[in-house]
């Protein structure tokens, strides 16, 4: 039985994460202005199916010049970071609107996305509870 649900429980987690990057996406911007303020992410956790190395919807290198999909951060944390290509304000602030505006619309497509999908197993389910009616 606890397998008809895994796919769920897997979604479910991942829902749980982009929910949570998007308020630290969010805080980012907040701290537009606050001087000396350097911008935070979360790592995307090993037990998200979505995009984690090893699942089917892992990226696949196809070409030697592509980038690594494969390449995890530590699961889970927020991780500090500086940007080499933005430009650090007078007042040392390191956030770019446009990157995170950016960081905050694709995290919000992976969110919608796996709601549907989330959505339409639940579906799956409930027609085949119901003996396909």
């Amino acid at each position: 039985m606890k397998t008809l649900f895994d796919g769920v429980d897997r979604m479910q987690a991942a829902l749980g994460f982009h929910r949570d990057r998007h308020a630290v996406l969010a805080g980012n911007v907040a701290n537009l202005d606050t001087p000396g303020y350097v911008p935070i992410d979360l790592a995307r956790p090993t037990s998200d199916p979505i995009g984690a190395p090893g699942s089917t919807a892992a990226m696949v290198t196809t070409h030697p010049r592509h980038l690594d999909g494969a390449a995890a951060l530590d699961a889970g944390e927020a991780q500090r970071f500086r940007d080499p290509a933005a430009s650090v304000g007078a007042d040392g602030n390191a956030v770019s609107l446009e990157r995170e505006m950016a960081k905050i619309a694709a995290n919000r497509v992976r969110y919608a996305t796996t709601t549907e999908l989330t959505s339409r197993r639940l579906a799956l389910l409930r027609y085949g509870a119901g003996d396909g009616q």
